[in-house]
């Protein structure tokens, strides 16, 4: 809390409104007692609930100077205690010489007025806020410490209210520049936040601080938006220099480090993902400062599953599994995203798939050989009312004897299912050409989606459909 606790007006023992005389003459008590080494007994001292002081006379002076500009003291002069009416006067005898804090906070807030700001009641706020932070240390309110933070940038923004704030300090107005004024105390507010909430995300708290402000919310999210970057930059660039390191390596040194290779792929995803998830937020998932990230990353993953297949892929005893599955994941991640990546990605996890077992059926995965086709529907939506689809039945899938049986089976359990609602078997046959027109047609959808398609959308081919945005049945 360095902005209160080492604020100069503090180590001065002075409130933020003394004359010059008064800066003066207090200094000079300082350093009088000082010299014969004792500590001065200071009115605005506020030990405690502040931490004691150990001053100097080298601090002393410095403090002095620090408020010599006008800019600078009224920049600290928002961290401290000012006397703009009798009401403050009071309070602070209150919290100077009997260290009734409660009751000071007490005679602050009625100095407020509800915590309307006003001439009448900004310099009770500005003390209010103050104390509040002041008291973190023993209330551990993290939303009063919000609160305060907010009170005194609403007096701040005000423009003329600024301007009776510069008065009262400065005894001049119109003289500080009032957005440089502004910066300067978002910069010692994010310090103050970094000191009170070390391992809490800076960024989020002065977000919700300076929400109704965008210029300032702006800034603060250029300001996450390059720590973003940096972050998953410095990941990429660690991920970068492993993959040199092992893409020099032999054709066999690359197999037996296939594992290290693969879960280091996965552990740059996992590393980067909740940073790619929170620069999407704020740029939008079509921003190029983000699909360029994103691309990045998901080049690399690509690009260590396929250094490793290629020096894998002649093996008699080749294992595609953890290719595809970490490929498939990738495939997800990228489900809603257009990247220059995306297709080949795509195309990679059809090739090892169709390597793997093109011969064999991919539903019950028992070795048979699959010599059957099987049609499943399946539509992706591409507009409103507009969709694609497979056409001549849907997408055909090779299986075996047995799973086509199971399927056939269910396919033919959901067509007659929905008609079970008709009143009327003769209605049924009469009208049993037109059925998929009926208004009923809705619960064939429902139950070719639920019954026939939980059965298939297991199978690595509908997988990669589903991925791609399709989904099992017609609209």
């Amino acid at each position: 809390m360095n902005v209160i606790q080492n604020n100069p007006f503090r180590i001065l023992g002075i409130i933020s409104n003394a004359s010059a005389k008064e800066i003066n003459q207090s200094e000079t008590f300082i350093l009088r007692y000082l010299d014969i080494g004792k500590s001065a007994n200071l009115k605005f001292d506020i030990t405690p609930p502040l931490i004691k002081l150990k001053r100097t006379s080298k601090i002393v002076q410095d403090a002095k100077n620090r408020i010599h500009d006008d800019f600078n003291k009224l920049t600290h002069a928002i961290f401290w205690f000012v006397n703009g009416n009798m009401i403050d006067k009071i309070a602070l005898e209150k919290l100077s010489s009997e260290k009734k804090i409660e009751q000071a906070l007490d005679s602050f807030k009625k100095g407020s007025r509800n915590f309307i700001i006003s001439k009448n009641s900004f310099t009770s706020i500005i003390n209010f806020s103050t104390l509040e932070i002041v008291s973190y240390a023993s209330h551990k309110d993290e939303k009063r410490l919000m609160n305060a933070i907010k009170y005194k940038y609403q007096i701040i923004n005000d423009k003329i209210l600024f301007k009776e704030f510069e008065k009262l300090i400065t005894s001049t107005s119109n003289k500080i520049n009032h957005k440089s004024y502004i910066d300067r105390y978002v910069e010692n507010t994010s310090d103050l936040l970094k000191e009170l909430f070390p391992k809490k995300d800076q960024n989020k708290l002065l977000l919700d601080i300076f929400s109704e402000d965008e210029s300032i919310l702006k800034e603060i999210e250029g300001r996450i938006v390059s720590s973003l970057e940096e972050v998953i930059n410095t990941n990429i660039t660690l991920f970068n220099s492993f993959f040199e390191i092992h893409s020099k390596n032999s054709d066999a040194q690359i197999i037996r480090s296939k594992s290290t290779i693969l879960n280091r792929a996965r552990k740059l995803i996992k590393d980067t993902k909740s940073d790619l998830i929170k620069l999407k937020k704020i740029l939008g998932k079509d921003n190029f400062q983000y699909t360029n990230l994103a691309n990045k990353i998901y080049s690399f993953v690509n690009g260590a599953v396929i250094m490793c297949y290629n020096r894998e892929v002649n093996k008699s005893n080749l294992d595609s599994a953890p290719y595809i599955e970490l490929l498939e994941d990738l495939s997800k991640e990228m489900s809603n995203l257009e990247l220059p990546i995306k297709q080949t990605i795509i195309k990679n996890l059809s090739v090892i798939r169709n390597d793997e077992s093109s011969l064999c059926c991919q539903f019950c995965n028992s070795g048979t050989q699959a010599d059957y086709i099987l049609k499943v529907e399946m539509h992706k939506m591409t507009g409103w009312n507009q969709y694609s689809y497979f056409k001549d039945g849907g997408v055909q899938v090779s299986c075996c004897l047995k799973c086509l049986s199971l399927r056939t089976i269910l396919k033919i359990i959901t067509f007659l299912l929905a008609p079970l609602t008709w009143p009327f078997l003769i209605f049924i046959i009469m009208f049993i050409r037109q059925y998929k027109n009926s208004w009923f047609s809705w619960l064939y959808r429902v139950l070719y989606r639920n019954l026939f398609g939980l059965s298939v959308k297991n199978h690595p081919k509908i997988k990669e459909y589903i991925n791609q945005g399709y989904k099992i049945g017609m609209p």
